[in-house]
Protein backbone atom coordinates (compact mmCIF):
# COMPACT_ATOMS: atom_id res chain seq x y z
CA UNK A 1 0.00 0.00 0.00
CA UNK A 2 1.83 3.63 -1.35
CA UNK A 3 0.96 6.27 0.90
CA UNK A 4 0.11 9.47 -0.38
CA UNK A 5 2.49 13.03 0.38
CA UNK A 6 1.50 16.04 1.94
CA UNK A 7 -1.85 14.75 2.65
CA UNK A 8 -1.11 11.72 5.64
CA UNK A 9 1.26 11.68 8.50
CA UNK A 10 1.36 11.34 11.66
CA UNK A 11 -0.31 14.27 12.94
CA UNK A 12 -4.12 14.71 13.38
CA UNK A 13 -6.70 15.12 10.69
CA UNK A 14 -6.87 19.46 11.48
CA UNK A 15 -3.09 18.76 10.03
CA UNK A 16 -4.46 17.24 6.84
CA UNK A 17 -7.48 19.70 6.86
CA UNK A 18 -4.96 22.90 7.52
CA UNK A 19 -2.72 21.71 4.25
CA UNK A 20 -4.49 19.80 1.73
CA UNK A 21 -8.49 21.07 2.44
CA UNK A 22 -8.15 24.37 2.37
CA UNK A 23 -10.53 26.10 0.02
CA UNK A 24 -13.96 26.19 0.89
CA UNK A 25 -13.52 25.30 4.99
CA UNK A 26 -16.12 26.76 6.99
CA UNK A 27 -15.42 30.27 5.47
CA UNK A 28 -14.44 30.02 1.79
CA UNK A 29 -11.34 31.24 0.90
CA UNK A 30 -10.55 34.80 0.20
CA UNK A 31 -9.94 35.97 -3.17
CA UNK A 32 -9.64 39.65 -3.87
CA UNK A 33 -11.72 41.82 -2.25
CA UNK A 34 -15.35 41.76 -2.94
CA UNK A 35 -17.12 44.58 -3.30
CA UNK A 36 -20.83 43.10 -3.71
CA UNK A 37 -22.07 42.93 -0.25
CA UNK A 38 -24.36 39.73 -1.65
CA UNK A 39 -21.36 37.75 -3.44
CA UNK A 40 -19.21 38.52 0.18
CA UNK A 41 -22.22 37.19 2.34
CA UNK A 42 -22.65 34.17 0.14
CA UNK A 43 -18.70 33.18 0.29
CA UNK A 44 -18.47 33.89 4.14
CA UNK A 45 -21.92 31.77 5.03
CA UNK A 46 -21.47 28.06 6.56
CA UNK A 47 -20.93 25.56 3.75
CA UNK A 48 -22.56 21.94 3.34
CA UNK A 49 -19.60 21.13 1.42
CA UNK A 50 -17.12 22.52 3.80
CA UNK A 51 -14.18 20.24 5.28
CA UNK A 52 -16.22 19.69 8.49
CA UNK A 53 -18.97 18.01 6.78
CA UNK A 54 -16.31 16.16 4.35
CA UNK A 55 -14.63 14.98 7.29
CA UNK A 56 -17.81 13.50 9.08
CA UNK A 57 -18.44 11.46 6.07
CA UNK A 58 -14.84 9.11 5.93
CA UNK A 59 -16.00 6.35 8.06
CA UNK A 60 -19.56 6.01 6.14
CA UNK A 61 -19.79 3.59 3.33
CA UNK A 62 -19.45 4.70 -0.32
CA UNK A 63 -23.07 4.99 -0.92
CA UNK A 64 -24.05 6.60 1.98
CA UNK A 65 -21.02 9.13 1.07
CA UNK A 66 -22.33 9.32 -2.41
CA UNK A 67 -26.12 10.01 -1.05
CA UNK A 68 -24.74 12.80 1.63
CA UNK A 69 -22.07 14.44 -0.40
CA UNK A 70 -24.44 14.86 -3.51
CA UNK A 71 -27.23 16.18 -1.35
CA UNK A 72 -24.76 18.33 -0.32
CA UNK A 73 -24.35 19.53 -3.13
CA UNK A 74 -28.10 19.95 -4.13
CA UNK A 75 -28.58 22.14 -0.89
CA UNK A 76 -25.82 24.70 -1.77
CA UNK A 77 -27.08 24.81 -6.01
CA UNK A 78 -30.35 25.83 -4.00
CA UNK A 79 -28.60 28.11 -1.42
CA UNK A 80 -26.91 29.42 -4.63
CA UNK A 81 -30.20 30.10 -6.63
CA UNK A 82 -31.92 32.49 -3.71
CA UNK A 83 -28.81 34.57 -4.22
CA UNK A 84 -29.73 34.90 -8.35
CA UNK A 85 -31.04 38.27 -8.05
CA UNK A 86 -28.56 39.84 -6.09
CA UNK A 87 -25.32 38.95 -7.64
CA UNK A 88 -24.41 38.71 -11.57
CA UNK A 89 -24.86 36.46 -14.04
CA UNK A 90 -21.52 35.95 -14.41
CA UNK A 91 -21.27 35.43 -10.74
CA UNK A 92 -23.36 33.20 -10.22
CA UNK A 93 -21.52 31.01 -13.07
CA UNK A 94 -18.72 31.24 -11.02
CA UNK A 95 -19.85 30.23 -7.96
CA UNK A 96 -22.10 27.91 -9.60
CA UNK A 97 -19.11 26.26 -10.70
CA UNK A 98 -16.77 26.17 -7.54
CA UNK A 99 -19.49 24.00 -5.81
CA UNK A 100 -18.94 21.53 -8.57
CA UNK A 101 -15.41 21.61 -8.31
CA UNK A 102 -15.57 21.29 -4.68
CA UNK A 103 -18.26 18.62 -5.02
CA UNK A 104 -15.65 16.45 -7.82
CA UNK A 105 -13.16 16.90 -5.55
CA UNK A 106 -14.76 15.31 -2.06
CA UNK A 107 -15.19 12.22 -4.87
CA UNK A 108 -12.09 12.27 -5.61
CA UNK A 109 -10.37 12.84 -1.96
CA UNK A 110 -12.59 10.61 -0.35
CA UNK A 111 -11.19 7.21 -0.97
CA UNK A 112 -8.23 7.72 0.74
CA UNK A 113 -9.48 9.51 3.45
CA UNK A 114 -12.38 6.60 3.92
CA UNK A 115 -9.10 3.92 3.91
CA UNK A 116 -7.41 5.92 6.31
CA UNK A 117 -10.17 6.48 8.93
CA UNK A 118 -11.84 3.35 7.98
CA UNK A 119 -11.54 -0.71 8.61
CA UNK A 120 -11.56 -0.71 4.64
CA UNK A 121 -8.18 -2.82 3.12
CA UNK A 122 -7.56 -0.74 0.45
CA UNK A 123 -8.30 2.45 -1.20
CA UNK A 124 -10.85 1.63 -3.79
CA UNK A 125 -11.22 4.59 -6.27
CA UNK A 126 -14.88 5.58 -7.25
CA UNK A 127 -15.80 3.94 -10.38
CA UNK A 128 -18.46 6.54 -11.48
CA UNK A 129 -16.17 8.99 -11.31
CA UNK A 130 -14.81 9.72 -14.60
CA UNK A 131 -18.39 10.20 -15.74
CA UNK A 132 -18.74 13.30 -13.56
CA UNK A 133 -15.00 14.57 -14.20
CA UNK A 134 -16.28 14.74 -17.84
CA UNK A 135 -18.98 17.64 -17.03
CA UNK A 136 -16.43 19.69 -15.65
CA UNK A 137 -14.50 22.40 -17.55
CA UNK A 138 -10.92 20.86 -16.53
CA UNK A 139 -9.01 22.33 -19.28
CA UNK A 140 -10.41 25.55 -19.72
CA UNK A 141 -7.80 27.99 -18.61
CA UNK A 142 -10.32 31.20 -17.73
CA UNK A 143 -11.38 28.77 -14.64
CA UNK A 144 -7.68 27.52 -13.58
CA UNK A 145 -7.55 30.97 -10.89
CA UNK A 146 -10.43 29.56 -8.91
CA UNK A 147 -9.32 27.62 -5.69
CA UNK A 148 -11.31 25.04 -6.30
CA UNK A 149 -9.93 24.19 -9.48
CA UNK A 150 -6.50 24.51 -8.54
CA UNK A 151 -7.86 22.23 -5.41
CA UNK A 152 -9.23 19.53 -7.91
CA UNK A 153 -5.88 19.60 -10.17
CA UNK A 154 -4.44 19.06 -7.26
CA UNK A 155 -5.80 15.76 -6.01
CA UNK A 156 -6.30 14.27 -9.10
CA UNK A 157 -2.44 14.28 -9.55
CA UNK A 158 -2.20 13.08 -6.26
CA UNK A 159 -4.23 10.05 -6.64
CA UNK A 160 -3.37 8.95 -10.03
CA UNK A 161 0.58 9.12 -9.16
CA UNK A 162 -0.81 7.08 -6.11
CA UNK A 163 -2.46 4.76 -8.57
CA UNK A 164 1.28 4.77 -10.76
CA UNK A 165 3.68 3.91 -7.68
CA UNK A 166 1.12 0.80 -6.51
CA UNK A 167 0.47 -0.02 -10.44
CA UNK A 168 4.71 -0.05 -10.84
CA UNK A 169 4.71 -1.90 -7.67
CA UNK A 170 2.36 -4.55 -8.68
CA UNK A 171 3.64 -5.07 -12.20
CA UNK A 172 7.63 -5.24 -11.15
CA UNK A 173 8.33 -2.47 -12.77
CA UNK A 174 10.77 -0.68 -10.56
CA UNK A 175 11.51 2.64 -12.36
CA UNK A 176 9.13 4.65 -10.19
CA UNK A 177 9.49 2.47 -6.91
CA UNK A 178 13.17 2.93 -6.27
CA UNK A 179 15.63 6.02 -6.40
CA UNK A 180 14.17 9.34 -4.96
CA UNK A 181 12.04 12.03 -5.21
CA UNK A 182 9.18 9.17 -5.89
CA UNK A 183 6.16 10.97 -5.27
CA UNK A 184 7.54 14.17 -7.53
CA UNK A 185 8.40 11.36 -10.30
CA UNK A 186 4.99 9.81 -10.26
CA UNK A 187 3.24 13.22 -9.76
CA UNK A 188 4.48 14.46 -13.08
CA UNK A 189 3.67 11.09 -15.30
CA UNK A 190 0.37 11.50 -13.79
CA UNK A 191 0.21 15.61 -14.86
CA UNK A 192 1.48 14.55 -18.36
CA UNK A 193 -1.47 11.54 -18.19
CA UNK A 194 -4.29 14.14 -17.02
CA UNK A 195 -3.94 17.04 -19.07
CA UNK A 196 -3.16 16.84 -22.64
CA UNK A 197 -1.99 20.39 -23.58
CA UNK A 198 1.44 22.19 -23.18
CA UNK A 199 0.40 25.12 -20.57
CA UNK A 200 -1.68 23.04 -18.30
CA UNK A 201 1.41 20.60 -17.89
CA UNK A 202 3.75 23.06 -17.75
CA UNK A 203 1.51 24.70 -15.07
CA UNK A 204 1.23 21.76 -13.09
CA UNK A 205 4.28 20.56 -12.89
CA UNK A 206 5.61 23.91 -11.98
CA UNK A 207 3.81 24.16 -9.36
CA UNK A 208 4.73 20.27 -8.05
CA UNK A 209 8.45 21.58 -8.37
CA UNK A 210 7.81 24.60 -6.39
CA UNK A 211 6.01 22.94 -3.54
CA UNK A 212 8.83 19.97 -3.40
CA UNK A 213 11.73 22.18 -3.24
CA UNK A 214 9.58 24.21 -0.98
CA UNK A 215 8.70 20.76 1.36
CA UNK A 216 11.87 19.30 0.92
CA UNK A 217 14.90 19.54 -0.65
CA UNK A 218 16.96 19.98 -4.06
CA UNK A 219 17.63 16.24 -4.02
CA UNK A 220 16.56 14.17 -6.62
CA UNK A 221 14.64 17.13 -8.44
CA UNK A 222 16.81 16.85 -11.31
CA UNK A 223 15.44 13.16 -12.46
CA UNK A 224 12.34 16.21 -13.18
CA UNK A 225 14.15 19.06 -14.12
CA UNK A 226 14.69 18.64 -17.84
CA UNK A 227 11.25 17.40 -18.35
CA UNK A 228 10.11 20.35 -16.86
CA UNK A 229 12.63 22.95 -18.65
CA UNK A 230 11.64 21.38 -21.95
CA UNK A 231 7.84 21.86 -21.25
CA UNK A 232 9.41 25.86 -21.37
CA UNK A 233 8.38 27.39 -17.93
CA UNK A 234 8.09 31.13 -17.71
CA UNK A 235 11.16 33.18 -17.08
CA UNK A 236 9.89 33.45 -13.65
CA UNK A 237 9.42 30.29 -12.65
CA UNK A 238 12.35 29.37 -13.91
CA UNK A 239 14.21 31.55 -12.21
CA UNK A 240 12.31 31.06 -8.81
CA UNK A 241 13.11 26.97 -9.01
CA UNK A 242 16.73 27.80 -9.88
CA UNK A 243 17.50 30.06 -7.34
CA UNK A 244 15.78 27.47 -4.80
CA UNK A 245 17.63 24.85 -5.84
CA UNK A 246 21.08 26.96 -5.55
CA UNK A 247 19.93 27.97 -1.54
CA UNK A 248 19.09 24.16 -0.71
CA UNK A 249 22.86 23.89 -2.27
CA UNK A 250 24.58 26.25 -0.26
CA UNK A 251 22.97 25.32 2.66
CA UNK A 252 25.10 22.14 2.29
CA UNK A 253 28.60 23.98 2.56
CA UNK A 254 30.74 24.79 5.51
CA UNK A 255 30.11 21.89 7.21
CA UNK A 256 31.14 17.88 7.40
CA UNK A 257 28.63 15.70 5.38
CA UNK A 258 28.30 12.13 6.29
CA UNK A 259 26.30 9.32 4.81
CA UNK A 260 25.49 6.74 7.37
CA UNK A 261 23.34 4.46 5.32
CA UNK A 262 22.20 4.55 1.38
CA UNK A 263 18.27 3.11 0.10
CA UNK A 264 18.18 2.35 -3.27
CA UNK A 265 21.82 3.33 -3.57
CA UNK A 266 20.95 6.90 -2.48
CA UNK A 267 23.23 8.22 0.27
CA UNK A 268 21.19 9.36 3.62
CA UNK A 269 23.45 12.15 5.21
CA UNK A 270 24.15 13.64 8.19
CA UNK A 271 25.43 17.01 8.64
CA UNK A 272 27.60 17.58 11.53
CA UNK A 273 26.89 21.75 12.75
CA UNK A 274 29.78 22.19 15.45
CA UNK A 275 29.26 24.61 18.22
CA UNK A 276 28.83 27.97 17.82
CA UNK A 277 30.13 29.17 20.94
CA UNK A 278 32.37 28.08 23.41
CA UNK A 279 34.40 25.41 22.58
CA UNK A 280 33.85 24.77 19.04
CA UNK A 281 36.44 22.20 18.14
CA UNK A 282 37.00 19.86 20.70
CA UNK A 283 35.65 17.08 22.30
CA UNK A 284 31.92 17.88 22.61
CA UNK A 285 28.59 16.27 23.67
CA UNK A 286 26.02 15.69 21.05
CA UNK A 287 21.83 16.00 19.87
CA UNK A 288 21.00 13.86 16.73
CA UNK A 289 18.07 16.16 15.17
CA UNK A 290 15.08 14.99 13.43
CA UNK A 291 13.11 17.56 11.30
CA UNK A 292 9.53 17.89 11.28
CA UNK A 293 6.99 17.20 8.11
CA UNK A 294 4.38 14.78 9.45
CA UNK A 295 7.18 11.90 8.04
CA UNK A 296 6.50 12.87 4.44
CA UNK A 297 8.17 15.86 4.07
CA UNK A 298 10.97 18.14 5.80
CA UNK A 299 14.82 18.49 5.46
CA UNK A 300 17.95 18.05 7.76
CA UNK A 301 17.58 22.18 7.54
CA UNK A 302 14.47 22.81 9.03
CA UNK A 303 14.79 23.63 12.50
CA UNK A 304 12.40 25.53 15.19
CA UNK A 305 14.83 27.10 17.07
CA UNK A 306 16.45 24.23 19.02
CA UNK A 307 18.93 23.35 16.89
CA UNK A 308 20.54 27.23 16.91
CA UNK A 309 19.90 27.15 20.97
CA UNK A 310 21.80 23.86 21.42
CA UNK A 311 25.24 24.72 19.26
CA UNK A 312 25.04 28.20 20.99
CA UNK A 313 25.46 26.44 24.27
CA UNK A 314 28.37 24.19 22.90
CA UNK A 315 26.58 21.57 21.40
CA UNK A 316 27.14 19.44 18.68
CA UNK A 317 24.31 18.73 16.49
CA UNK A 318 24.43 16.07 14.09
CA UNK A 319 21.17 16.82 11.52
CA UNK A 320 19.58 13.81 10.33
CA UNK A 321 18.70 13.16 6.48
CA UNK A 322 16.25 9.88 7.36
CA UNK A 323 13.41 8.76 4.49
CA UNK A 324 10.37 10.94 3.65
CA UNK A 325 7.16 9.91 1.99
CA UNK A 326 7.68 12.45 -0.28
CA UNK A 327 11.51 11.09 -1.35
CA UNK A 328 11.02 7.99 -1.07
CA UNK A 329 7.43 6.87 -0.04
CA UNK A 330 8.39 5.44 3.35
CA UNK A 331 6.68 5.37 6.51
CA UNK A 332 6.93 5.29 10.13
CA UNK A 333 8.81 1.81 10.35
CA UNK A 334 11.56 2.71 7.81
CA UNK A 335 12.15 6.30 9.88
CA UNK A 336 12.35 4.42 12.97
CA UNK A 337 14.80 1.87 11.62
CA UNK A 338 16.92 5.11 9.90
CA UNK A 339 16.87 6.77 13.34
CA UNK A 340 18.44 3.91 14.59
CA UNK A 341 21.08 3.45 12.15
CA UNK A 342 22.13 7.04 12.82
CA UNK A 343 22.50 6.97 15.96
CA UNK A 344 24.47 3.24 15.60
CA UNK A 345 26.76 5.07 13.00
CA UNK A 346 27.44 8.16 15.39
CA UNK A 347 28.27 6.30 18.02
CA UNK A 348 30.29 4.11 15.78
CA UNK A 349 32.62 7.52 14.82
CA UNK A 350 32.78 9.46 17.95
CA UNK A 351 36.72 9.85 18.12
CA UNK A 352 36.47 11.68 14.14
CA UNK A 353 33.52 13.58 15.16
CA UNK A 354 34.87 14.43 18.35
CA UNK A 355 31.80 13.82 20.07
CA UNK A 356 31.65 12.44 23.66
CA UNK A 357 30.56 9.04 23.66
CA UNK A 358 28.85 8.98 27.30
CA UNK A 359 26.99 12.27 25.81
CA UNK A 360 24.98 11.69 22.39
CA UNK A 361 21.57 12.54 22.56
CA UNK A 362 18.48 12.77 20.35
CA UNK A 363 15.95 16.31 19.58
CA UNK A 364 13.46 16.50 17.10
CA UNK A 365 10.18 18.58 16.61
CA UNK A 366 6.59 17.56 15.61
CA UNK A 367 7.26 13.88 13.80
CA UNK A 368 11.26 14.42 14.34
CA UNK A 369 10.36 14.81 18.08
CA UNK A 370 8.15 11.27 17.87
CA UNK A 371 11.50 9.92 16.33
CA UNK A 372 13.63 11.13 18.95
CA UNK A 373 11.16 9.87 22.00
CA UNK A 374 10.81 6.39 20.32
CA UNK A 375 15.02 5.87 20.29
CA UNK A 376 14.38 7.18 24.24
CA UNK A 377 12.11 4.66 24.44
CA UNK A 378 12.54 1.81 21.90
CA UNK A 379 16.42 2.34 22.20
CA UNK A 380 18.58 1.96 19.30
CA UNK A 381 20.04 -1.23 19.78
CA UNK A 382 17.51 -3.61 18.02
CA UNK A 383 16.09 -3.40 14.58
CA UNK A 384 12.73 -1.04 14.51
CA UNK A 385 10.45 -4.89 13.82
CA UNK A 386 12.34 -6.62 16.39
CA UNK A 387 9.21 -7.79 18.85
CA UNK A 388 11.25 -9.65 21.97
CA UNK A 389 13.73 -6.72 22.86
CA UNK A 390 13.24 -6.45 27.02
CA UNK A 391 13.69 -3.33 28.64
CA UNK A 392 16.32 -4.15 30.61
CA UNK A 393 18.44 -5.37 26.63
CA UNK A 394 17.57 -1.79 25.53
CA UNK A 395 20.79 0.59 25.07
CA UNK A 396 19.28 4.04 25.37
CA UNK A 397 20.85 7.37 23.92
CA UNK A 398 21.50 9.59 27.05
CA UNK A 399 19.11 12.77 26.62
CA UNK A 400 16.05 13.43 24.84
CA UNK A 401 14.42 16.71 23.50
CA UNK A 402 11.08 17.26 22.15
CA UNK A 403 8.66 19.62 20.99
CA UNK A 404 5.37 19.18 19.63
CA UNK A 405 5.23 15.20 20.31
CA UNK A 406 2.53 12.97 19.35
CA UNK A 407 3.67 10.65 22.28
CA UNK A 408 0.81 8.33 21.54
CA UNK A 409 0.55 8.30 17.45
CA UNK A 410 -1.23 5.18 17.02
CA UNK A 411 -3.86 6.03 19.54
CA UNK A 412 -7.35 6.81 18.79
CA UNK A 413 -6.62 11.39 19.18
CA UNK A 414 -4.07 10.89 16.41
CA UNK A 415 -5.22 10.22 12.23
CA UNK A 416 -5.57 6.99 11.16
CA UNK A 417 -2.67 6.86 8.94
CA UNK A 418 0.05 5.85 11.20
CA UNK A 419 -1.72 2.83 12.56
CA UNK A 420 -2.70 1.55 8.85
CA UNK A 421 0.96 1.87 7.85
CA UNK A 422 2.44 0.23 10.46
CA UNK A 423 -0.33 -2.45 11.38
CA UNK A 424 0.27 -4.22 8.07
CA UNK A 425 3.98 -5.10 8.96
CA UNK A 426 4.19 -4.62 12.89
CA UNK A 427 2.12 -4.65 16.08
CA UNK A 428 1.18 -0.69 15.93
CA UNK A 429 2.31 -0.34 19.96
CA UNK A 430 5.73 -1.25 19.01
CA UNK A 431 6.04 2.48 17.83
CA UNK A 432 4.17 4.30 20.45
CA UNK A 433 6.50 5.72 22.64
CA UNK A 434 3.70 6.28 25.60
CA UNK A 435 3.68 2.19 25.31
CA UNK A 436 7.08 1.36 25.38
CA UNK A 437 7.93 3.66 28.92
CA UNK A 438 9.91 1.61 31.16
CA UNK A 439 12.24 2.42 34.15
CA UNK A 440 15.83 3.32 33.39
CA UNK A 441 14.78 5.10 30.48
CA UNK A 442 16.64 8.70 29.79
CA UNK A 443 16.47 11.89 31.39
CA UNK A 444 14.08 13.95 28.75
CA UNK A 445 13.22 17.24 28.18
CA UNK A 446 9.25 17.99 27.07
CA UNK A 447 8.54 21.48 25.45
CA UNK A 448 4.83 21.47 24.58
CA UNK A 449 2.42 24.45 23.52
CA UNK A 450 -0.66 24.62 25.54
CA UNK A 451 -2.67 25.13 22.98
CA UNK A 452 -1.04 22.14 20.08
CA UNK A 453 -3.80 21.66 17.74
CA UNK A 454 -2.07 18.43 16.20
CA UNK A 455 -0.11 16.88 19.07
CA UNK A 456 -2.46 15.80 22.37
CA UNK A 457 -1.33 18.50 25.07
CA UNK A 458 -2.70 15.83 27.96
CA UNK A 459 -1.14 13.59 26.48
CA UNK A 460 2.18 14.46 26.53
CA UNK A 461 1.91 15.70 30.47
CA UNK A 462 0.17 12.21 30.85
CA UNK A 463 3.94 10.40 28.86
CA UNK A 464 5.44 12.74 31.89
CA UNK A 465 3.80 11.42 35.04
CA UNK A 466 3.72 7.71 33.71
CA UNK A 467 7.95 7.84 33.11
CA UNK A 468 8.24 10.05 35.97
CA UNK A 469 6.35 7.51 38.34
CA UNK A 470 8.97 4.80 37.57
CA UNK A 471 12.10 6.67 38.52
CA UNK A 472 12.70 8.56 35.13
CA UNK A 473 14.26 12.28 34.76
CA UNK A 474 11.19 13.78 32.73
CA UNK A 475 10.97 17.49 32.70
CA UNK A 476 7.81 18.98 31.14
CA UNK A 477 7.68 22.86 30.07
CA UNK A 478 4.59 24.20 28.36
CA UNK A 479 4.44 26.78 26.62
CA UNK A 480 1.15 28.96 27.03
CA UNK A 481 -1.28 30.42 24.60
CA UNK A 482 0.97 28.46 21.99
CA UNK A 483 0.31 26.71 18.80
CA UNK A 484 2.03 23.64 17.41
CA UNK A 485 4.81 25.91 15.82
CA UNK A 486 5.28 28.11 18.24
CA UNK A 487 8.81 27.68 17.54
CA UNK A 488 8.95 29.26 14.73
CA UNK A 489 7.19 32.29 14.88
CA UNK A 490 6.07 33.01 18.57
CA UNK A 491 8.35 34.75 20.50
CA UNK A 492 7.19 34.22 23.88
CA UNK A 493 7.57 30.53 23.25
CA UNK A 494 10.35 30.82 21.99
CA UNK A 495 12.06 32.16 25.04
CA UNK A 496 10.35 29.61 27.18
CA UNK A 497 11.87 27.48 24.70
CA UNK A 498 15.53 28.45 25.24
CA UNK A 499 14.98 28.90 29.06
CA UNK A 500 14.61 25.01 28.90
CA UNK A 501 17.02 24.04 27.30
CA UNK A 502 19.59 26.22 29.35
CA UNK A 503 18.28 24.84 32.40
CA UNK A 504 17.87 21.12 31.51
CA UNK A 505 21.30 21.05 29.66
CA UNK A 506 22.73 22.53 33.43
CA UNK A 507 20.84 19.88 34.84
CA UNK A 508 22.42 17.28 33.15
CA UNK A 509 25.81 18.75 33.05
CA UNK A 510 26.07 19.72 29.59
CA UNK A 511 26.47 23.18 29.48
CA UNK A 512 29.17 24.95 28.59
CA UNK A 513 27.90 29.27 28.67
CA UNK A 514 29.04 31.56 25.70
Amino acid sequence: MTSHPRTIGRHSASLLIAGILLTAGTRVAAQAPVADSALKAWRERNSALATPAFAATWRTTPAEFRRTWDAALQSERSALARYRDRITANQFEEELLRLRLRHAWGRVAWPYFHWRESDAADVTPDVALDTLLRTLPLDEERWWSLPEHAELRGALVHERARTLLARTLLARRPALRTGDAQWLRAEFEAAQDLFRSASAQRRVTTTLLLTHLDENDERGVDSVYARWVALRPDSASHRRVDSLIADHRAARAGHAVDTYRRIDGISLELHILRPTAGDTSGVRPAMLWFHGGSGTTGNWSHSPGIVRELRRLGVVVVSVEYCTGSRFDAGPIEQADDARAAFEYVQRNVDRLRIDPNRIGVAGFSSGAGLALWLGTRGHSAHALDTDVAPSARRYPAAVITSGVCVDPAGPKEDGYFRKRVSARAPVRLFSPLDLIAAGQPRTLMIHAANDEYCDFTDAERFRVKSAALGNDVRFVPAPNATHFFGFYDRPGQAIMRTAIDDALAHWGWLQRP
